[in-house]
C-alpha cells in the first residue's frame, strides 16, 4: 500500500568531494587501562586531520564506541559523514568506506591514533602523481615495515629508478615509534639492527619503498581492488591488506614524516609536537 509519492523523489543531492578523508574510530569504554586516555588521543588526532587538510570532506565510521566519544563526534566535531555501527571490525569498516565513493576519488585513511602534520596531503599526492602505477602512499616509513610486501616495489625500483639501501630513517623517529607501541627504544634498536631501509629516487623525487596501513592515501579505483578480503576478528590483521596492495601497484612513503603513531598515551614527545603545530589553540 502507498499513499502519495515521496516528496523528495525528484530532489537533487550534492555529489561527494573528489577528496575524502576517512577514519575508523573505536572507544568501547574509558575504563582504567588501555582505553583510559584514548578519548583525548582520538580528539587530538582528528583535530590534526581537520586542521591540516584544507580540501575535501571528513568521514568517520565509528565501531560501537562509548557515549563520551559519540557525543563529541556528533555534537562537537561534526564530520561531513558519520556512520554509527556496532563493532564490525576495522577491516569491514574500512572496506565499506572505500566502496562509498566513485573510482576517481582520492581517499586518505588514518587510524584514530595517528597525528598528522602540515603538508601531508600535498606530499603524498605528489608521490601518487609522479610515480607510475602507485597503489598507495604513506606519510611515514617505519623500518620493520620493509620486512614484508615491499618486494614488488623494490624490484621495480631496481629496473626503473635509483635504489639505495642503508639506514636512512632518523633514529629519533624510530625511537618515537618504539615508544608509541610500548617498546623500549634500546630494545627496538637491537631488534632492527639487521634491517635496512630502501630509498627510491625517480625523476628527482625521493620516496621509501614501503607503506603503512596506519595512514595512507590512494585513488578509489586502486584501493577498491584490495577490499575483497575480510577478517572476522574485531581488529583484524592488516598485513593481508599490505600484500593485497603490493599486487596492485607501488607502495611508497614520504621521506619526511607527516604521520606519527601516537599510541594510547599522550607522551611528552607527542605533546611537544602538537604544541609546536598549535593544536591546542
Amino acid at each position: 500500500m502507498r499513499i502519495g509519492q515521496n516528496p523528495l523523489r525528484e530532489s537533487k543531492v550534492t555529489p561527494p568531494s573528489q577528496v575524502q578523508f576517512c577514519v575508523v574510530t573505536h572507544l568501547p569504554n574509558q575504563d582504567e587501562g588501555y582505553h583510559e586516555h584514548r578519548l583525548d588521543i582520538i580528539k587530538l588526532c582528528l583535530n590534526s586531520l581537520r586542521k591540516h587538510s584544507s580540501v575535501g570532506e571528513i568521514n568517520i565510521f565509528d565501531n560501537g564506541s562509548c557515549p563520551a566519544l559519540l557525543y563529541w563526534l556528533q555534537d562537537e566535531y561534526k564530520p561531513n559523514r558519520l556512520i554509527l555501527s556496532r563493532n564490525v571490525g576495522k577491516v569491514w569498516a574500512q572496506n565499506a568506506l572505500i566502496r562509498m565513493f566513485p573510482k576517481d576519488t582520492l581517499i586518505h585513511f588514518n587510524d584514530d591514533d595517528v597525528l598528522l602534520s602540515p603538508g601531508f596531503v600535498e606530499t603524498e599526492l605528489q608521490l601518487l602523481q609522479e610515480f607510475p602505477n602507485v597503489a598507495c602512499a604513506s606519510g611515514a616509513a617505519i623500518r620493520t615495515m620493509f620486512r614484508w610486501a615491499c618486494d614488488a616495489t623494490i624490484r621495480w625500483a631496481q629496473q626503473e629508478a635509483l635504489l639505495e639501501v642503508g639506514r636512512f630513517i632518523p633514529d629519533e623517529q624510530e625511537n618515537d615509534y618504539a615508544i608509541s607501541i610500548g617498546r623500549d627504544p634500546q630494545v627496538h634498536r637491537e631488534m632492527t639492527k639487521d634491517d635496512r631501509d630502501y630509498k627510491i629516487t625517480y625523476n628527482g623525487i625521493e620516496a621509501y619503498a614501503t607503506s603503512h596501513h596506519m595512514e595512507f592515501m590512494g585513488f578509489q579505483k586502486q584501493l577498491v581492488k584490495a577490499t575483497d578480503w575480510s577478517d572476522s576478528s574485531a581488529m583484524g590483521s592488516m598485513r593481508p591488506w599490505d600484500y593485497a596492495m603490493e599486487k596492485i601497484g607501488l607502495r611508497l612513503a614520504t621521506i619526511k614524516r607527516y604521520a606519527r603513531h601516537v599510541g594510547n598515551v599522550l607522551d611528552e614527545g607527542v605533546y611537544n609536537q602538537a604544541k609546536e603545530e598549535r593544536m591546542f589553540e
